[in-house]
């Protein structure tokens, strides 16, 4: 049965001499995996630059729910987007987001919450005048909302140490490896009240966003099986 979806590309995978196995996520269908035949024949007829990180595609499918790899009858762009693949800082976010996407998000199956939020903010990253060296962990932070383990933040002076296990912020630091620190713990509370509306009004510095960065990741491995 041949079926159309709007997909966001995560990873793509050569297969062949000339052809992709591209990793999207889809509006319809959630998670699904395309097989693209001869996108990389030669240089004239290469079209394997429309599957770059986070690029947004309209697909026409010959798709069957017993296969694991859906065939591409026909593929194209589906909205321009003007500024993400020519600036580094855009460039390498979207490969970021990309790959989290890729690794967390595994249903094979319609969230159109999910793919709302995951549309805009592509369209938001786009959009931003000058790239934000934030955007891509309030991105992490906003994600985990739509997959069931968004932090509470109950941040005050009696709750100044965020846990990792529960998902809050607590008196106490028990744990080390559970509990983040009092200096990570107020960063992790001053990024969850940023929106994206505000993410270039952040004042961080590199060794905040790294200390951020690496706790969420841990963060994230307590709660996605398998990541």
């Amino acid at each position: 049965m041949i079926r159309k979806t709007r997909g966001i590309v995560l990873h793509t995978t050569r297969y062949g001499e000339s052809s992709l196995v591209v990793h999207c996520y889809t509006e319809q269908y959630g998670r699904q995996s395309y097989m693209v035949k001869g996108v990389r024949k030669s240089k004239k007829d290469n079209r394997s630059n429309l599957f770059q990180p986070l690029f947004i595609l309209d697909f026409e499918v010959y798709h069957k729910d017993s296969r694991e790899i859906q065939l591409v009858k026909e593929v194209c762009r589906a909205m321009p987007l003007n500024s993400l693949p020519f600036d580094m800082i855009k460039s390498a976010q979207a490969i970021f987001m990309a790959e989290l996407i890729y690794r967390v998000v595994r249903e094979e199956e319609s969230n159109p919450m999910l793919a709302h939020f995951l549309l805009s903010s592509i369209q938001f990253l786009d959009a931003l005048e000058e790239a934000s060296p934030d955007f891509h962990i309030l991105f992490m932070f906003q994600l985990s909302r739509h997959l069931g383990f968004y932090p509470q933040n109950n941040f005050d002076e009696g709750h100044i140490f965020f846990d990792l296990s529960s998902g809050q912020f607590i008196p106490h630091c028990k744990d080390p490896e559970l509990h983040l620190d009092e200096e990570v713990s107020r960063l992790w509370h001053q990024y969850l009240i940023i929106e994206y509306q505000t993410v270039k009004e952040s004042d961080f510095n590199g060794r905040q966003r790294k200390l951020i960065l690496d706790q969420l990741v841990r963060f994230y491995k307590s709660h996605v099986a398998g990541m």
